[in-house]
């Protein structure tokens, strides 16, 4: 489990009493947690293949997860196992996102477990890296007495997966049956915030790694900004609307973040009791499809999904940082 935690000399930085605090951004962690330890270790031998289940547990951060110098693979998601395995330098992994890998350990010695990010520093308008080890896995001398090479190199397909997939293609190339717009709403913030972001707003990194404008972030609550989730068909936002579907329905849904805001973010969009497919992200078509519940969103970006409505009874679509939800990102559906 990926985690951080806010933390100051006298421990956990208080949340609001009454409204959330850290409103516009989320509440970013300054202690970065595997497992709920700060300094997260495993032991292996040489030669051996490590099968990880990650699931990213924390308020606002997405983490970028690599092992320095070991190979690495992506095998499943969310909900279940992609078409076929994929190699992949690292594993972006958001707020309540699930992805299970495997990477094999071929060298003794330490290798480090690590969230490497670029990041802009918003006042000055420059880009830089940050690299944190988030552990670190020691890799014995003496070699495992399992040869897992040739499984290992070889890419392997689901045909499980890909027989599930294939029953709902003949919908990919529909037009979108719905269409949800993501857009943020302020209020009374104070003058030198508005003036900085007024001025940031000229470009936004389409991921926020981490909180690079601590103070300003921390003043915003859920009096000052509002989260929107917006019906482009109807207008109405958040908790007002009221769509319903029949079990068995397949609604292709398209969900745009909106850029032309005063700040934008990512958002992790989770749906609750169904699954979906990634069909495209910027039109550009997913090639390998795994069954998911939650798919990050970045700034500007337009995500089409296929949603399998399967299960029925009163469920909820929300943004998966805590405090854009508690900031009213949030609306619900019926599958009856």
């Amino acid at each position: 489990m990926l985690d951080d935690l806010l933390l100051n000399d006298d421990g956990l930085v208080p949340f609001g009493d009454d409204v959330a605090t850290h409103a516009l951004m989320g509440r970013f962690g300054n202690v970065l947690l595997v497992n709920g330890e700060p300094r997260y270790s495993l032991s292996v031998k040489k030669g051996e293949v490590v099968r990880f289940y990650l699931t990213n547990v924390s308020n606002t951060r997405t983490f970028n997860l690599s092992f320095s110098g070991a190979r690495m693979k992506v095998v499943a998601g969310d909900v279940g196992n992609f078409e076929r395995e994929a190699w992949v330098e690292s594993v972006v992994i958001a707020p309540a996102e699930r992805y299970v890998i495997h990477v094999k350990f071929d060298s003794a010695g330490e290798v480090p477990m690590l969230n490497r990010v670029q990041l802009l520093d918003h006042l000055f308008g420059k880009f830089y890296y940050e690299t944190d080890t988030l552990g670190i896995v020691r890799v014995a001398a003496e070699r495992t007495e399992r040869n897992l090479e040739a499984s290992f190199a070889s890419l392997r397909e689901d045909s499980a997966t890909k027989r599930d997939v294939e029953r709902y293609r003949s919908h990919f190339g529909r037009e979108p049956d719905k269409s949800l717009i993501l857009a943020v709403e302020t209020k009374d913030l104070p003058f030198f915030t508005q003036q900085i972001m007024r001025m940031d707003s000229i470009y936004f990194t389409p991921i926020e790694w981490t909180g690079t404008m601590p103070g300003m972030n921390w003043a915003s609550t859920g009096r000052e900004v509002r989260w929107v989730v917006r019906d482009a068909a109807t207008g109405k936002e958040n908790m007002d609307i009221d769509w319903s579907f029949r079990r068995g329905d397949v609604v292709k849904l398209r969900i745009v973040n909106e850029r032309q805001s005063l700040h934008g973010m990512q958002h992790p969009i989770h749906i609750h009791g169904q699954r979906f497919l990634v069909l495209a992200v910027n039109d550009v078509p997913t090639t390998n499809h795994a069954w998911k519940d939650t798919v990050l969103v970045p700034v500007g970006f337009t995500v089409d999904l296929l949603v399998d409505l399967s299960n029925p009874g009163h469920w909820m679509l929300h943004c998966h940082i805590a405090e854009h939800l508690t900031s009213m990102m949030m609306m619900g559906f019926t599958v009856q």
